[in-house]
């Protein structure tokens, strides 16, 4: 008997099931690899937010000596809130990253905060805050458009005080578009 060969429907079939395993892990890798970069996001806003945290515990030390306790308390506050974004431009992460320099991470409240990235970055950082006391609110925010696209992610940690002039953390960072 004689060696038999592939018929081409056999090799059709093959090929079938080669292109469709290629097209299912080019899938799973892009997902992958979106879901790293939106590693970079949670965690810049989650440090962001608990140095807010840290900084509104500690500003009693920016009061006037010899008040009272609670009059203290009640002027605690958030840094400033940002003037813009690191990047200022929504261009410079739209599908590709952006290196960022110590000059931009040096106005308020990325000093007082003491955030900055040295890596390049695939998101827009930045801050707001507003209020005293119990009053005071803060949230740091990253912007970005992976896929460059058009349509921007966002990721927010929001930071609160509770009834013992104490600055706490959301339960959750909130997420918009995350796998935009």
């Amino acid at each position: 008997m004689s060696p038999r060969g592939f018929t081409i429907l056999e090799l059709l079939n093959a090929l079938s099931l080669v292109a469709i395993l290629a097209a299912l892990g080019m899938y799973g890798v892009g997902r992958y690899v979106r879901y790293q970069k939106t590693l970079e996001a949670m965690g810049s806003v989650s440090a962001m937010a608990q140095a807010a945290v840290a900084y509104y515990n500690e500003s009693d030390a920016t009061q006037p000596a010899g008040g009272p306790q609670l009059a203290a308390h009640a002027m605690r506050h958030f840094p400033a809130s940002s003037r813009g974004s690191v990047p200022q431009n929504a261009e410079d992460v739209r599908g590709k990253r952006y290196q960022s320099t110590r000059a931009d991470w040096s106005p308020s409240p990325w000093r007082e905060l003491n955030f900055s990235l040295v890596q390049p970055q695939f998101y827009r950082y930045s801050f707001e805050s507003s209020g005293t006391g119990r009053a005071a609110v803060a949230t740091a925010i990253a912007n970005g458009d992976l896929d460059g696209s058009g349509t921007q992610s966002a990721y927010r940690q929001r930071v609160s005080v509770n009834d013992k002039f104490e600055a706490q953390l959301a339960p959750n960072i909130e997420k918009e578009n995350p796998d935009e």
